[in-house]
């Protein structure tokens, strides 16, 4: 009995208790959408993440590799797209334990999944106070700061940037623990957290999280707290990660090229950053207004105009700056000075000039506000140091922490930038629509009728995030919203709705134009009333307006003509020239020598056998030769065979598949085989294996020291 009392008392006095009080921060700060029904994080949560974890869900359900996402732009490479953090374990995992718990607990299950990992970071941050010598409670009142501070509350939306900037704490760590000498477990450590800050989803923190752990250990070597050295482990750790990480990088490189990304350099006219008046926020959290969005007087983002940490905590943090700093205040303090002039950008002379001065290839890569989650932890560990430093007595200390804790609790939790409200606002569910379930039955029904199933569009009168939730609804939009749209479908799009080529979301403005009904549009969605001449009224549900187009064009078509061009330039010219018909001619990009079949009338039919997102079976039947259209997205992957022969497959009509089919029956085959994912996934693996290795070995050699 008295020995169990011991081990009792050691763990109590331990670092148990203070990571458990870490994680009940986190949830309790969380507790609306982890515990009460009808709350979940807002905006882009909503919008993006949802629907994106939705379809590889359901993908999973249906024992598929979600790898085409066929609801979105046509036709759409979701494992390449980062935001949908596919190989990002947290997220898997909760779309792992959707399947179990059914479909409408994945919310609640990302929240949860995105909760754990902020309490891990807070509990990361307090070892990085205990092993530069701080006592329990300064660390704890470090964990406490970071993890419900400014960037996690203000953030939440943005769950790749919750997920990234959750590994912030232990790259800096394993930095602090490698600053004397090479260890091999350490450095694993490293690559490891630096590889998650990358599959996370948001690259802007990925980049803040390596660029950081880099300037770390500049700063501690100039400080003569680590050895020159250092900087080269860094950099080796650098290059494991992206190994580690290979398997989303090399897609998402691919996809970028493929996409309307590369243009951002257009519009982009300085480096970002957060308004210099965000500020304020430090010591007044609700100077812009942000509690309150109908009367928000800020001059940019909400989310970025939220700064507050605590007051307690920012007392603590500048009186540690200021008075007689020792080593590791100052590294903390240049660390944070640092971070704030990057991410405020172009608001100070510095930020502008030093942006501008970027070529511009690597500036359209960089969003400096989200440099934020380094200035909250820079911030979080001198109020640690602080606390340490001038609190002196652990009860004193204690009582402080939850001074902080429950302000930063009262003061931050449940706002507009962390906390959002279905019955406040209904928005789109899998499926209901502004609180409607009849409007998202009657339109999957309309477009279900064939198979595969038509595809819907919105009109300007209509919001974007239609296009957004189409994955969660299940219903297929030739439209989307998103920075990695691809190139090839926003040029189809310009055929019916004027913008600029960098653009990730047009809706129908011209409805009459033949290329909406070559996206195999048949249902217009709009709240105001369209032309006579144009598709009509079908039915009218909830303030909606359903449009059937008529003129639409099936999934799968023959044309008898084919005209022939070298480049998506010239076929898009084509493709936007008046009086262009798509039922009738192909615009085909092939290179010197093919030979299209000689143009007669196209006296055939395709019938579809089978059609999943990878796969399409067809039979054609063709008195001549003819040339298949299929609308569904081009990328590269496709492959196409007929009668079990591989044929070559070209890019039509801009943006879609077509290959040349002979006269009489046959049977097309068209699968999607991304082998630059799995070559890039051997990458991967290899990668990890030698991590793990390396870590069981580490592990082993401190096992045979302490035994």
């Amino acid at each position: 009995m008295a020995s169990t009392r011991s081990a009792l008392r050691r763990c109590l006095s331990g670092s148990l208790p203070y990571c458990i009080a870490l994680f009940l921060e986190a949830a309790i700060f969380h507790r609306h959408v982890l515990f009460y029904r009808g709350f979940l994080f807002p905006w882009d949560f909503r919008a993006v993440h949802l629907p994106l974890a939705a379809f590889v869900a359901d993908s999973l359900r249906r024992g598929e590799l979600p790898l085409w996402d066929p609801y979105t732009y046509c036709g759409y490479p979701i494992y390449a797209n980062i935001q949908t953090a596919l190989f990002y374990p947290p997220a898997l995992a909760a779309a792992l334990g959707s399947l179990w718990l059914g479909a409408s607990s994945l919310p609640r299950l990302l929240a949860a999944a995105a909760v754990f990992q902020i309490s891990f970071a807070g509990c990361c941050t307090f070892a990085i106070l205990r092993r530069i010598g701080a006592g329990r409670a300064p660390a704890w009142i470090a964990g406490t700061t970071y993890e419900l501070g400014c960037f996690f509350a203000s953030q939440a939306q943005h769950m790749g940037a919750v997920h990234g900037a959750s590994w912030l704490p232990l790259a800096w760590l394993c930095v602090i623990e490698l600053r004397t000498s090479l260890r091999w477990g350490w450095l694993a450590a490293l690559a490891a957290a630096l590889a998650m800050s990358v599959l996370a989803g948001l690259p802007q923190v990925a980049v803040v999280v390596f660029g950081s752990a880099l300037c770390l250990a500049l700063l501690l070597a100039l400080l003569r707290l680590a050895r020159w050295t250092l900087s080269a482990h860094v950099l080796a750790a650098w290059v494991w990660a992206l190994l580690l990480a290979a398997a989303q990088i090399v897609p998402t490189v691919q996809l970028t090229l493929h996409s309307v990304a590369k243009y951002r350099y257009e519009w982009l006219r300085s480096g970002g950053g957060i308004r210099l008046g965000a500020l304020w926020s430090l010591a007044f959290p609700n100077h812009w207004n942000v509690f309150d969005l109908s009367k928000f007087n800020g001059p940019s983002d909400p989310t970025f105009l939220y700064l507050y940490s605590g007051l307690l905590s920012l007392a603590l943090a500048v009186a540690a700056a200021c008075w007689k700093p020792d080593r590791w205040v100052r590294a903390f303090t240049w660390l944070a000075a640092g971070a704030a002039v990057w991410m405020l950008g172009d608001s100070t002379p510095i930020g502008r000039a030093i942006f501008l001065a970027l070529p511009v290839n690597i500036r359209i890569g960089i969003h400096p506000e989200f440099t934020l989650c380094a200035f909250a932890l820079a911030l979080s560990l001198l109020t640690g140091c602080g606390a340490n430093r001038f609190l002196g007595d652990t009860r004193v200390s204690l009582v402080a922490g939850i001074v902080i804790a429950c302000e930063l609790i009262l003061v931050s939790s449940g706002r507009p930038m962390n906390t959002a409200s279905l019955a406040a606002e209904p928005g789109i569910t899998r499926d209901s629509a502004d609180g409607s379930r009849e409007l998202v039955e009657r339109l999957r029904a309309l477009t279900g009728s064939s198979m595969p199933p038509s595809r819907f569009d919105t009109t300007p009168s209509v919001s974007f995030l239609w296009s957004t939730a189409a994955p969660m609804l299940e219903i297929p939009t030739a439209n989307g919203c998103d920075p990695l749209a691809p190139e090839r479908m926003i040029q189809v799009r310009l055929s019916f709705s004027p913008g600029a080529r960098w653009g990730t979301c047009y809706q129908v403005v011209n409805a009459s134009s033949p290329v909406v009904g070559l996206c195999n549009v048949r249902y217009l969605l709009s709240r105001a009333p369209l032309p006579d001449r144009g598709p009509k009224l079908a039915a009218e549900i909830a303030a909606y307006k359903i449009y059937e187009n008529k003129q639409a064009l099936p999934r799968f078509f023959l044309v008898s003509r084919v005209t022939r061009v070298s480049h998506l330039a010239q076929a898009a010219a084509l493709l936007h020239a008046p009086g262009f018909d798509p039922g009738q001619t192909a615009i085909v990009e092939a290179p010197e020598g093919f030979e299209p079949a000689p143009a007669a009338p196209a006296h055939g039919e395709v019938e579809v056998i089978s059609y999943r997102p990878t796969t399409a079976v067809l039979a054609t039947h063709a008195k001549a030769p003819s040339f298949l259209v299929a609308a569904d997205a081009y990328y590269p992957g496709w492959q196409a065979a007929i009668d079990g022969k591989r044929v070559p497959l070209y890019a039509a009509d801009v943006g879609f598949r077509g290959i040349r089919v002979p006269a009489g029956n046959h049977r097309v085959e068209m699968r999607f085989v991304p082998r630059i994912l799995y070559r890039s996934a051997i990458i991967s693996l290899a990668a990890l294996t030698t991590a793990l290795v390396v870590l069981v070995k580490s592990a082993r050699r401190r096992l045979k020291k302490t035994s």
